[in-house]
């Protein structure tokens, strides 16, 4: 039976994260990614942006995560250079949630998921019922983050991959799943990321009013 593990989430509270195939709550009371893009938002959110930790700052951090999320082997011969291209694909795949969430396009982001994609080839395997599908090539890191892009892919044809968003509040940046009709989110939770956002722009709009307002000590006309 698959656990729960408790982690700082962005609003400060402790909350769970999915292992196996569980479904717990979310910053906001969100629910996490549909399916097996939940392991999409995982892999993203390995980092805790605001409050730490970072699962992949260590080798031994990052093998773990592999052996709990990870397909079967996946922990095992992990090397240095693994633990560094995880770090490098999660932040490209961050910076496209971003995109996700009305950010600028990030073309350097982009060219380092095709670059990690061509050294993690999918090949068509069957299931247990007998169904033809897409399956990594390869075992270990490397089939981790075959399996990672072509949920990607597999998500942006039934398009729940854009809803898949990175928190609007650049000190947050967690990863959410947008279940708003009209995909408007913006926030990982509104209580918190989105309230102290609208705040920062109500007292930046003071700072310019003040700035551009009357100013003393002038000569009167006379």
């Amino acid at each position: 039976m698959s656990g729960i593990r408790s982690v700082t989430a962005p609003d400060g509270a402790a909350t769970g994260v999915p292992t196996g195939r569980s479904r717990v709550r979310q910053p906001g009371n969100r629910e996490v990614a549909p399916g097996r893009l939940a392991l999409v938002q995982s892999f993203v959110n390995s980092l805790n942006v605001e409050f730490g930790p970072d699962e992949f700052a260590s080798l031994g951090g990052f093998t773990r995560w592999l052996a709990e999320y990870g397909p079967p082997g996946a922990g095992r011969g992990v090397t240095g250079a693994d633990r560094e291209r995880a770090v490098e694909l999660r932040e490209a795949l961050r910076a496209l949630l971003r995109e996700n969430n009305g950010g600028d396009p990030d073309p350097a982001a982009r060219a380092v998921v095709e670059r990690i994609a061509a050294q993690c080839p999918l090949v068509l395997g069957f299931d247990e019922a007998g169904l033809p599908g897409l399956r990594p090539a390869r075992e270990g890191a490397g089939g981790l983050f075959g399996e990672v892009l072509g949920i990607v892919v597999e998500a942006a044809g039934e398009g729940t991959w854009q809803r898949l968003k990175s928190c609007h509040d650049h000190r947050c940046e967690w990863a959410f799943y947008d279940r708003a009709r009209n995909r408007t989110g913006r926030w990982c939770s509104m209580a918190v990321c989105g309230t102290r956002s609208k705040m920062q722009v109500y007292r930046q709009g003071l700072k310019t009013a003040g700035a551009s307002g009357p100013q003393g000590g002038g000569r009167r006309a006379g």
